[in-house]
């Protein structure tokens, strides 16, 4: 093989790795592809209606979510043969709700990560999320192309995140979490069907994996800016 071939090959298995675009430049191509920062941010309250199944039970519920700037959320869910369950936050409480352990507040460690997981801004302020974030290399989520991102709190393990390399959309999210019943417990949460809202690209189906069970939100109808009052974000009742 020439010295001229040699340096060809070498340059192509370079190509790849200058291809990869920076944490920044993925984050701000984000934020571009939801409707840009700014818009986004005018957005103070949104309120979700839709359903979840749980293929695993074969059953089909009612969830809602109420969510208000910058950190009040409630995931309602009416299971059927099961009941209601609830995950609420008022911004600095935390609690859940379910048919077998009741209402509960949030351990300081499972708080934290709720705030993070549901602060209403999370999706344009990933950065202030998550004390260290790096570019982890190209992978294929549902045969598209994306880029990958490891993002490290504070505290807890690592998480990733995948971005459509084309749309620049967050497709999916890798991570893992603690609880007394499993212990550490891996999860892949899938974003879909992203729709306009008012100007604002949004998620309509949102499918959460683990081992144990899946659960495929679809909501059928996502409002920006609707009237919530802080007594809609309240610690469930018994």
């Amino acid at each position: 093989m020439s010295y001229r071939q040699n340096c060809l090959l070498a340059l192509a298995a370079a190509m790849p790795a200058l291809a990869q675009p920076s944490v920044d430049q993925i984050l701000a191509k984000y934020a571009q592809a939801l409707g840009g920062q700014a818009a986004y941010e005018k957005v103070t309250t949104r309120a979700m209606q839709g359903t979840v199944e749980i293929p695993d039970d074969n059953v089909t519920g009612t969830a809602r979510v109420w969510a208000k700037a910058p950190g009040s959320f409630r995931l309602t869910m009416d299971i059927p043969g099961y009941g209601v369950v609830e995950t609420v936050l008022d911004g600095d409480h935390g609690w859940e709700k379910n048919p077998d352990s009741g209402t509960h507040a949030m351990s300081k460690t499972d708080l934290a990560v709720a705030q993070r997981d549901h602060g209403f801004y999370r999706e344009v302020r990933l950065k202030e999320l998550y004390s260290k974030m790096e570019t982890a290399g190209t992978d294929k989520v549902a045969g598209r192309a994306v880029h990958v991102v490891e993002a490290t709190p504070a505290a807890g393990p690592a998480e990733k995140l995948y971005f459509d390399a084309e749309s620049g959309l967050l497709v999916k999210h890798d991570f893992e979490r603690v609880t007394l019943e499993d212990g550490i417990v891996q999860y892949e949460m899938l974003l879909r069907d992203y729709r306009d809202v008012d100007g604002l690209k949004l998620p309509f189906t949102i499918e959460q994996r683990s081992p144990d069970n899946t659960m495929i939100f679809k909501f059928a109808e996502i409002r920006n800016n609707p009237p919530l009052a802080d007594e809609a974000f309240a610690k469930p009742e018994k």
